[in-house]
């Protein structure tokens, strides 16, 4: 299936569960109204600290309603864009900005076709959980990381650990039994839905993910010019699938940091 295909069926997917997280997370959202909130934890909100975002352009790729993105601008940075390929997401988040009164752009698009006139822009390129599985070709999608950010910018992943997608996260009898291979050469299909906020299922929209290796993302990186800078593997979850694991005796990394910069 050719790139385009694939990106087009999850936007689909993405668009039919917009309305459905939307109900889910509206109490949340409300938050906003407060002035400074940020729905960040504890161990990225240290590392955005230490990387200091005041006076820093900043971008959300895959900011799906743009909670994270309002965070970022709220954490101190002088602007914030967040690009999503939902058409429903990224109108939330609009919505969600106006409400709070908080100053961000949200771009609907493809990250592969992120327009020209957002090159060399950004100080930080910011990538948060579950976004990079729906990529086919990461190596294309970290080149456009590269081109979005100014010489000696940086880009941040705190993703869910690829590691932890072996596991069934329904399976809570035998939690840590290995089910799937960390290694696929084809994407995994479904059509159960992507309500992960209320846990709902449906017969959706069919949608694919391409779960990349720890090794993919590192050499996708390498290859468009980026140093990496640190890479941290944490016990957390922050995919909101796995949290049962965190009273197992036996820890399995659950979420990862990386930063990487652009050479100036």
């Amino acid at each position: 299936m050719e790139i385009k295909n694939y990106i087009e069926a999850n936007r689909r997917s993405w668009n039919q569960v917009a309305a459905r997280h939307h109900k889910g997370k509206e109490e949340r959202k409300q938050l906003f109204k407060n002035p400074g909130h940020s729905i960040m934890d504890a161990t990225i909100t240290a590392k955005l600290q230490e990387y200091n975002l005041t006076g820093k352009r900043v971008a959300q790729l895959c900011c799906n309603d743009g909670t994270e993105t309002l965070s970022l601008k709220n954490m101190g940075a002088a602007a914030c864009t967040g690009f999503d390929i939902s058409d429903y997401a990224i109108e939330e988040a609009r919505k969600l900005a106006e409400l709070s009164g908080i100053e961000c752009e949200f771009v609907q698009t493809d990250v592969y076709e992120i327009s020209e006139q957002y090159n060399a822009t950004f100080d930080l390129v910011y990538i948060s959980a579950g976004s990079l599985i729906w990529f086919p070709d990461l190596a294309l999608f970290f080149k456009t990381v590269a081109r979005l950010l100014k010489p000696g910018g940086m880009v941040l992943i705190y993703d869910i650990h690829p590691v932890v997608f072996m596991l069934d996260e329904n399976d809570k009898e035998h939690p840590l039994e290995m089910k799937f291979s960390y290694f696929i050469d084809e994407p995994r299909v479904y059509n159960d839905g992507l309500d992960y906020i209320n846990k709902e299922t449906y017969e959706g929209e069919t949608y694919y993910v391409f779960d990349p290796t720890i090794s993919q993302i590192i050499n996708s990186v390498l290859s468009n010019g980026l140093i990496m800078r640190s890479f941290d593997e944490y016990a957390h979850d922050i995919s909101a699938l796995y949290d049962h694991l965190q009273h197992q005796e036996t820890k399995v990394p659950q979420s990862y940091i990386l930063s990487a910069v652009k050479q100036a």
